[in-house]
């Protein structure tokens, strides 16, 4: 989890947090129908062929979209679309042709944990992106899928990017810069490297607002409470549209037909042990409390309802993180290692390793709040707090700031060196996979359908 401004949800895990404008939406439902809109059964069509392997046109209708959304690309005419989907056709078949390369090098091998643990942080920075888990569960749902379901679909994208990193740093080793191609390089494009903004490191300790024992001791005696009147008889769909969170409540909690391995696995044990017309006891999972009723089971399939009671903390418990912000606030003013007190207490997973800190980032891109918050962050090693955003409240450290300025050979060698490694890079991976591809068998099929 970052700063708010970092927050650019991924887009290649949710469509559901996709927004394009309704040109590129039309443009994409003409050229390849029934497979970007929501619920409706896609008609495949095989755009082209790399190898054996096919890129499917609804593989390719989302690549635009996300290509659209990430560099606010939007076509305003037929022209641009047709620019726009063989821009991205082409870049599909030039990842495909290096995934092909990585799949015959015998010296490369990915485990499946290594897949697994991968997975597993490109989940949680996906989720991070959402102010609860609950918010992240509900997009989820709001796809059709479950955290299971999910973790299914980004499975074979994550594998297939390790073995393409693997190929390309295997590739790219040996590539060096030297000084002369330094100065090379900031000869053929010092004027049209633009102006660098103000910009400001910065470090932070997040601490979320949680419920308490007791606020989790109370929602539990509602939740047992509320289950004792489904058991004693009572309509479930009316109290599960009375009591029940998330998206599922307006549907009297119906799940629909699910499997085992679509669910928690808290969710699962439980469910799955019911008959028809079973009720479960509360059952705890990390997206709160539920009471399961099973309303059909068809082999490994299951028909399910659900009152969900999410845990959120209660106003006490927002007093008492405001408490504890306070308390840190004076322990560093008083002399308190902010480093080692973001170790201990910051709920930022990425940033507590290295003691809260967030990098660089420019003044004018930071939100409002942070933005208000510099005003009183003067000199490096000034903080202030509490700065409250959807993810709780954060104790801000400026580490260092710099004024706008015009990049140098002389004082910015170092970027400059970087800069041109990333150019030969690319020059090199360009020629490189033109090689493959002129031993590889490439069909482009017509983009646009009879």
């Amino acid at each position: 989890m970052n700063l708010p401004r970092r927050q650019e949800a991924d887009l290649i895990g949710i469509r559901s947090v996709i927004v394009i404008s309704a040109f590129v939406f039309a443009a994409l439902m003409t050229a390849f129908p029934g497979t970007v809109a929501g619920g409706m059964e896609p008609v495949e069509r095989i755009v082209a062929v790399v190898g054996n392997e096919p890129i499917l046109a609804s593989e390719l209708a989302l690549q635009m979209q996300l290509l659209a959304i990430n560099q606010g690309i939007r076509p305003e005419s037929p022209e641009e679309v047709e620019e726009l989907r063989l821009q991205v056709l082409e870049q599909m078949i030039s990842e495909q042709l290096l995934l092909i390369e990585a799949k015959k090098d015998t010296a490369i091998r990915v485990s499946s944990a290594e897949v697994e643990r991968a997975l597993n942080d490109r989940v949680t920075s996906i989720a991070s992106q959402y102010p609860t888990e609950d918010q992240f569960l509900e997009a989820l749902a709001r796809e059709g899928m479950n955290y299971r379901a999910f973790k299914r679909r980004l499975w074979p994208e994550v594998e297939n990017q390790i073995y393409k990193q693997r190929l390309i740093s295997s590739k790219l080793a040996r590539i060096s810069i030297s000084k002369q191609e330094v100065y090379d390089f900031y000869e053929d494009f010092k004027d049209s490297i633009p102006e660098q903004p103000e910009t400001v490191r910065l470090a932070h300790i997040l601490i979320q607002f949680q419920p308490s024992k007791m606020t989790v001791d109370s929602i539990r005696q509602l939740a047992e409470s509320v289950r004792k009147n489904a058991v004693a008889g009572a309509d479930f769909i009316t109290l599960a549209m009375t009591h029940s969170s998330g998206p599922a409540a307006l549907n009297g909690g119906d799940l629909g037909y699910i499997s085992l391995d679509d669910v928690m696995p808290e969710f699962g044990r439980a469910a799955f042990n019911l008959n028809k017309g079973d009720i479960s006891g509360v059952v705890k999972t990390p997206s709160g409390l539920h009471i399961i009723k099973c309303e059909d089971r068809e082999g490994d399939m299951g028909r399910f309802r659900q009152i969900l009671f999410s845990l959120a903390p209660g106003p006490a418990d927002t007093a008492q993180t405001f408490s504890l912000v306070d308390s840190l606030v004076a322990e560093i003013e008083n002399g308190a290692d902010f480093r080692e007190l973001a170790k201990t207490f910051s709920a930022d997973d990425e940033s507590r390793k290295q003691g809260g800190e967030l990098g660089w980032f420019p003044v004018e891109g930071l939100p409002p709040i942070f933005a208000e918050a510099l005003d009183s962050l003067n000199e490096p090693g000034d903080i202030f707090g509490p700065v409250k955003s959807e993810f709780g409240l954060h104790i801000l450290k400026l580490l260092d700031h710099r004024e706008g300025h015009r990049l140098t050979i002389d004082e910015d060698f170092d970027k400059f060196k970087e800069m041109a490694r990333q150019n030969k890079t690319g020059e090199y991976v360009d020629k490189w996979i033109s090689e493959i591809r002129d031993k590889t068998f490439v069909e482009i099929r017509s983009l646009t359908p009879e």
